[in-house]
């Protein structure tokens, strides 16, 4: 993992850490990686991931965004080709 991640990095892998399988988006090591960040989080910062979602999910990527910013450095978000 890259340190530091930026918040949107940090956001992505909350919203993905729990996908049940490889992605056509998202590369199994990617996924991987954003698993192993997640179990390793405190509970607080678990608390924190369902409140960015919650937030995301409402429409407020922007407000997401600054909620997940206070996370620990997660996995960077592969390019889009």
């Amino acid at each position: 993992m890259a340190e530091p991640s930026d918040p949107g990095d940090k956001l992505q892998a909350a919203l993905i850490h729990d996908l049940p399988g490889p992605d056509k988006d998202f590369p199994a090591s990617y996924l991987a990686w954003c698993r192993e960040w997640y179990a390793a989080l405190s509970a607080i910062d678990k608390s924190v991931v369902a409140i960015a979602r919650a937030t995301f999910e409402q429409g407020k990527e922007a407000e997401a965004e600054k909620i997940a910013a206070v996370l620990p450095a997660a996995p960077v978000f592969p390019k889009q080709e």
